[in-house]
């Protein structure tokens, strides 16, 4: 049986394991709701980062040195546990990072696992000083997991990322980007640009 590195793993509401608000998430996998005028795009994996993805980084962290490994790591995948609209609109996505091989043999360590998200044109960050997502990485309750919330139309693009702790030759900090995911919501009636979905990959 084919494996894949976006799988379906959805899952009843429950905790996400971040100390945020809502502290449950919606569940499941509903695309659209009625009596609101977003719904879920598809999920989309990519390899590596558009360019504008990456001038927006470079440009926002100079700090920083971004290398791209053109994928996630042979065993790694993305479950998804809740891409869902719930009935007041809001919608979310939580994935987990495939626990089974997260620190494996093969594996890095869980700790070291972040993510980095371009929303809406602007790095996610929260605006603190390195460009890390706020509920992304090893979450408290031991899963390396994504969460993300939002009401309306969203654009948004998210990938994992290895901070290896060191530097380079100039003194800025080395992040690895392995895969990622495009998500968000359009206006009902527009046209997904989601160019995979869930259990199939592309450059």
């Amino acid at each position: 049986m084919a494996t894949f590195p976006i799988v379906a793993a959805y899952a009843p509401s429950g905790p996400h394991g971040w100390p945020v608000h809502p502290a449950h998430t919606v569940g499941g996998h509903v695309a659209r709701v009625e009596g609101h005028d977003a719904g879920l795009v598809e999920l989309a994996y990519s390899q590596i980062p558009d360019d504008g993805f990456r001038a927006t980084l470079d440009g926002a962290f100079p700090g920083f040195s971004f290398f791209y490994l053109g994928g996630l790591l042979g065993h790694y995948r993305f479950k998804v546990r809740s891409h869902s609209v719930a009935a007041d609109g809001r919608a979310d996505l939580y994935v987990v990072v495939d626990a089974d091989v997260v620190g494996g043999r093969d594996g890095l360590d869980p700790a070291t696992l972040r993510w980095v998200q371009i929303a809406d044109g602007a790095v996610d960050n929260a605006g603190r000083s390195h460009p890390f997502y706020a509920t992304g990485g090893l979450a408290p309750d031991g899963l390396v997991s994504f969460y993300a919330t939002w009401s309306g139309v969203r654009t948004a693009q998210a990938y994992l990322a290895h901070d290896t702790g060191h530097r380079d030759r100039i003194g800025r900090d080395i992040v690895t980007v392995l895969g990622g995911l495009a998500y968000g919501s359009t206006p009902v009636g527009a046209r997904s640009a989601s160019s995979a979905t869930i259990g199939a990959s592309s450059a």
